[in-house]
């Protein structure tokens, strides 16, 4: 698992990491600071994309690793919104 490697690297570089887990991943044991298991639609992810982000800050990530889902439709809307969250941040 892609993710899973991730994970471990950011945990070995002291990062405090957080996992949105796709649901075909559900019943996987993930090694993480804190994990939230996302929905199964598609519609629920997306409505509660922002709640779930800042539900892992609010738990002390300071990293987040994501699965992109299909970039179709409502997928692209949500792998967009997901590359602008996971962007450069600006001091102002």
């Amino acid at each position: 698992m892609v993710q899973g490697v991730k994970v471990e690297r950011a945990k070995e570089a002291g990062h405090q990491v957080g996992v949105l887990l796709p649901p075909c991943l559900a019943d996987a044991a993930v090694k993480a600071h804190a994990v939230v298991a996302l929905p199964g639609s598609l519609d629920a992810y997306a409505h509660g994309l922002y709640g779930f982000l800042r539900e892992l800050d609010q738990q002390g990530c300071d990293l987040i690793v994501a699965s992109l889902p299909v970039e179709e439709g409502l997928g692209l809307a949500v792998a967009k919104r997901l590359r602008r969250a996971a962007g450069p941040r600006s001091s102002a």
